[in-house]
């Protein structure tokens, strides 16, 4: 705000902004969100022993090799894995790259069974069936529509904001309450709009993502107008302008911020690692809240404190005029109106 005066910058913000998200708006409305592929539907076959395969890990990768010809041999396969967690079977589990009907998929497992109860193993002379008790199952993961868990969010975020400004009003200034309920709706907007620019795959986690932005928004922001209010009570910052008491309370604010941004974004980063070590692919999530912790970062150092200076001004000038004005002669004339107004009476009374 040193470089340019306080409605260009506004000017600028604004222009930024609104062009990423009327982009985003724009490529939302043709193509829609990018969809995360792991949120779509799709057929599991799992292929289970008695535990077996997790002694012998030739005859679980013969075992693999094995079901894996059989089902490319007439679906797509996207993911292979293997589990052996505790309290459940060790099994090999075979991700279809489409859902297929139970009619159709009862088939082909009876066919799966039967091929691996008359295959041999290597030299063995015996099948798989016999080596180990195997047992072939399926399931379709169907993702039905996430509009009932938007809607519920789209509801809870707007009473979470009426709450916040009410709470930002009254500890602090109207303007202050103002200026954070429009940082918190742009920055979930802009963080929206970079998510659909960016193609970034976007499931159900992405109402997180949102909410999280309009949270960590509001914390931003709370902790630059905390030291902004605690500046403009000092007796050496009460004769400075609007602009320049704002601008040197953001300058003092910026370490404070960035530490919070980098903490927030090493713990999302932190979280995806364990998500991924934990079997979850939290990928898409991690970059569209670090968008989040970007756009976040960006308002509550530049255009809330634009918008702020603005409204503070205007209710500066305001004080002064009142300050200005001379309310005692005011209510010394209504004082000599009223005795002008009493003398005739006093003087017919006399006579």
């Amino acid at each position: 705000m040193t470089k340019l005066s306080t409605k260009k910058c506004l000017l600028m913000c604004l222009v930024i902004s609104l062009v990423l998200i009327v982009a985003g708006a724009f490529l939302f409305g043709f193509l829609g969100f990018n969809t995360d592929s792991t949120t779509q539907d799709y057929t599991s076959v799992e292929v289970a022993d008695n535990g077996y395969m997790a002694t012998d890990s030739a005859f679980r990768s013969s075992l693999e090799e094995l079901c894996l010809g059989e089902i490319e041999g007439k679906y797509a396969v996207g993911n292979v894995s293997y589990s052996d967690f505790a309290g459940t079977d060790p099994h090999l589990e075979f991700i279809l790259s489409e859902i297929v009907g139970d009619e159709e998929m009862g088939t082909f497992v009876e066919g799966l069974e039967s091929t691996l109860s008359t295959e041999t193993y290597g030299d063995t002379g015996r099948t798989y069936g016999e080596i180990a008790d195997i047992s072939v199952t399926y399931h379709n993961a169907v993702y039905a529509a996430h509009y009932e868990q938007v809607w519920r969010a789209a509801i809870a975020a707007a009473v979470v904001l009426v709450l916040l400004f009410a709470y930002v009003a009254i500890r602090f200034k109207v303007g202050m309450g103002v200026t954070s309920l429009i940082a918190a709706v742009h920055d979930v907007l802009l963080t929206l709009a970079v998510v659909a620019l960016c193609r970034i795959p976007a499931g159900a986690p992405l109402v997180c993502v949102a909410v999280f932005a309009m949270l960590f928004s509001m914390f931003l922001n709370l902790k630059v107008f905390g030291k902004m209010r605690k500046d403009f009570r000092l007796d050496e910052r009460k004769d400075l302008s609007a602009k320049d008491a704002i601008e040197l309370s953001v300058r003092e604010s910026r370490k404070g911020v960035f530490i919070a941004s980098i903490l927030a974004a090493a713990a999302i980063v932190v979280l995806a690692v364990v998500g991924i070590i934990a079997g979850f692919d939290l990928f898409s999530f991690m970059i569209a809240a670090l968008v989040a912790v970007i756009a976040c970062t960006y308002s509550s150092l530049v255009l809330s404190p634009t918008i702020y200076t603005l409204i503070k001004e205007k209710s500066d000038a305001a004080r002064a005029r009142k300050a200005r004005y001379d309310y005692s002669s005011e209510k010394a004339n209504k004082k000599n109106a009223k005795v002008e107004g009493n003398r005739p009476e006093e003087s017919a009374g006399n006579a």
